[in-house]
């Protein structure tokens, strides 16, 4: 088969079901395998049966899938028809997964049946819904729902896998939902173009690249978890899956599977390494590792694990501008990010977008070649209009260069919590937060973790006279949001502090005030939090 672009991620698929049909694309820890073939093929009919209930080229198509076959074919069928797939974390639920869903302003929902009650629960506020299509075994649907419930049999009954028109590098893959700061989450609009450019950007080193076979136990709702089917479909080597991270597996996956590649989160780096040593640690087929960011034992990691630790800087938005560039990260320069690598323009500018010099803080921004970056936020055109001023990609994150080219990570945008590999809108903690009847107001922000990134910390003003019970607030929350998003840590303040001219919070003091003996943990206090 012939394409105008046959470097894209569907292209790449249908020319492996042609030339390796029976071979591996993924494989997953159950033991269950997903073919060149199957892949192709279910995608296609994946693509006929959206169509059939109304979707067309350019509109949204929710899924709420875990990282399993599934989650790939709805994306790939997705891409066939021309539909922009909307992946949703999992853990959403609530007013979080109202603002997604109604924010797509999707018709038609694909979802595994694990996930379909949160939907259920909020059926009456989904405003554009008109199909949910449930993948496993569903009990039974609530009565009068304002949508139809279809089984996957039904959804897929009938279709045929007839070729159609090839993806353009312009036309978005994905709506990719990352955190707000001083607002709602927005859904990042992501082109073919953009993956292929952030996925071949030396994120791994282009030596390393053939015969590499990933291990990826990321959610399918990220660009992470993407991105092994990306490197089995161009590279050859069949991706592993697994649903989630588990440390306990992490090492028995990969010799299983003979996974040797993979991208590994600084935190659950240092989780790996607590765990208890083990004579056969460097014993496995992992070779090469993605840390972000690097941990300053790494010398320590590649020692015990046999392993080359790379590093990079990116986020949803971008395509991987600053890379290793083949060079691996040691104990003397872990803390840099990399260099920016060839194809990509980044720089550290001042308030007033001008260059600042080497050693000084900036805000790094970043332009590439058309459709190798975001091409704003769905249904947010004053948000894509704040990030892309002057032709720059504005990043929101404080950086530094030194004289030699090398990058370094200073601090997070104001507002900004990343807890584990998600991002969390402090907004949206405060929004769900107020809703209790003993809160007046709150703030939330990000304090370090002992794995590294950040735990929230709450400060929270009660009401007069209210009998305010931090136990309590933790489980009125567990219903109402992710569980990776429930405050660790609560505080009781008099008044939280704000600015005069615009009375604003002030998130920079409740930050440095830290974790102290009266700060209110959870871990502590015994709750756990349901999955």
């Amino acid at each position: 088969m012939a394409f105008e672009h046959p470097d894209l991620m569907p292209q790449l698929v249908a020319k492996r079901a042609a030339e390796n049909a029976g071979s591996a694309a993924l494989k997953h820890v159950d033991g269950s395998v997903l073919t060149w073939s199957d892949a192709y093929e279910d995608s296609l009919r994946w693509a006929s049966a959206v169509e059939r209930l109304g979707v067309k080229a350019g509109q949204p198509v929710v899924t709420v899938f875990a990282n399993s076959f599934d989650g790939f074919r709805s994306w790939q069928g997705c891409a066939w028809l021309g539909a922009i797939e909307s992946p949703i974390n999992t853990n959403y639920k609530g007013d979080w997964l109202r603002h997604v869903v109604n924010n797509t302003e999707g018709e038609v929902i694909l979802a595994d049946a694990r996930y379909a009650q949160p939907l259920f629960d909020i059926a009456d506020q989904l405003t554009f819904i008109k199909h949910v299509v449930v993948f496993g075994e569903l009990e039974e649907a609530p009565e009068s729902l304002p949508f139809k419930v279809i089984s996957s049999e039904e959804f897929l009954e009938g279709e045929a896998a007839d070729e159609r028109p090839e993806p353009a590098p312009w036309d978005v893959s994905s709506l990719i939902y990352t955190s707000g700061t001083t607002g709602r989450s927005k859904a990042v609009m992501v082109p073919w173009g953009h993956i292929k450019s952030s996925l071949e950007s030396g994120l791994f080193p282009h030596d390393w690249l053939d015969g590499m076979r990933t291990y990826s136990p990321f959610p399918v709702f990220h660009i992470t978890g993407k991105a092994g089917f990306y490197y089995a479909a161009a590279h050859g080597g069949a991706s592993v899956i697994r649903e989630s991270f588990s440390i306990s597996d992490y090492w028995d996956d990969v010799r299983n599977f003979d996974a040797n590649a993979g991208v590994i989160l600084g935190p659950l780096a240092h989780m790996l390494m607590n765990q208890p040593e083990q004579d056969d640690d460097a014993k496995t087929p992992m070779q090469t590792v993605v840390m972000s960011p690097v941990i300053p034992n790494v010398d320590a990691f590649c020692e015990r694990f046999g392993v080359n630790v790379f590093t990079a800087y990116n986020m949803t938005e971008i395509n991987c501008p600053i890379v290793s560039l083949g060079l691996p990260s040691t104990g003397e320069n872990y803390r840099s990010c990399g260099r920016a690598r060839p194809g990509v323009e980044v720089r550290i500018v001042d308030e007033h977008d001008i260059a600042v010099p080497p050693n000084t803080p900036g805000e790094l921004i970043v332009r590439s070649e058309p459709w190798e970056l975001n091409t704003g936020y769905w249904n947010m055109p004053d948000k894509t209009n704040e990030a892309w001023r002057n032709g720059w990609f504005h990043t929101g994150d404080a950086m530094t260069y030194d004289e030699e080219g090398n990058y370094y990570f200073e601090d997070r945008a104001k507002d900004y919590i990343r807890r584990r590999g998600e991002n969390i809108s402090s907004f949206e903690v405060e929004s769900i937060i107020n809703e209790h009847p003993s809160v007046a107001e709150c703030g939330a922000v990000a304090v370090p973790a002992e794995e590294g990134e950040d735990e929230v910390k709450v400060a929270v003003v009660p009401e007069p006279d209210a009998d305010f019970d931090p136990a309590e607030l933790i489980q009125f929350l567990i219903p109402k949001m992710p569980r990776f998003a429930i405050p660790r840590f609560i505080e009781v303040w008099d008044e939280l502090p704000k600015t005069e001219a615009t009375a604003r919070i002030q998130k920079a003091k409740i930050r440095d005030s830290g974790v102290t003996d009266t700060t209110w943990d959870r871990v502590d206090a015994g709750i756990k939090l349901p999955r």
